[in-house]
């Protein structure tokens, strides 16, 4: 067998005059697993602080929701974007990205067993000091969920320059 491959190489490189590619080098393999985790949120923990997480548990019960997204880099909102996801123009900021990995000043949640629509309307109801919160549609990489703005002095400040989302 290996004399027949080597024969037919032989007669490829008196034909054509080069080695087929497929006898050159041994394909290499490589892994997109470093790009994709740059562009997509890693599993957020429940922020630190008495008021986002104190008030998810008081609504909706403690372990009945989860965090799906936080804080957000410029290249992964930029990725999103490029998915087709609802997220803020070019040119704007996302609430998302500001503040930091640690204290973001929005985060995406999905309450268990409950439409983020009801979800939605449930904590505008009973919530606390939140600045908006919305049902969104699935985009990216999440399915439906609620996007929840958080209230505080520092986005005041921010808030002339930053879009939602």
């Amino acid at each position: 067998m290996k004399r027949e491959v080597l024969l037919i190489l032989a007669a490829w490189v008196s034909l054509f005059g080069v080695t087929p590619a497929c006898a050159a080098e041994p394909m290499q393999v490589v892994s997109a697993d470093a790009e994709y985790a740059a562009f997509h949120p890693r599993p957020v923990a429940k922020p630190a602080g008495e008021d986002f997480s104190s008030t998810m548990d008081r609504v909706f019960g403690q372990g009945r929701w989860r965090l799906t997204g936080g804080y957000r880099s410029e290249a992964q909102e930029n990725a999103l974007r490029r998915q087709g996801a609802g997220t803020v123009a070019p040119g704007h900021t996302s609430l998302h990205s500001i503040g930091g990995p640690d204290a973001p000043r929005a985060y995406d949640a999905v309450v268990d067993h409950m439409a983020p629509g009801a979800a939605a309307a449930k904590l505008k109801r009973q919530g606390g000091a939140f600045l908006r919160v919305v049902a969104e549609g699935p985009h990216g990489g999440q399915g439906p969920h609620l996007h929840i703005e958080l209230a505080g002095p520092q986005l005041r400040g921010a808030s002339a320059g930053a879009s939602a989302n």
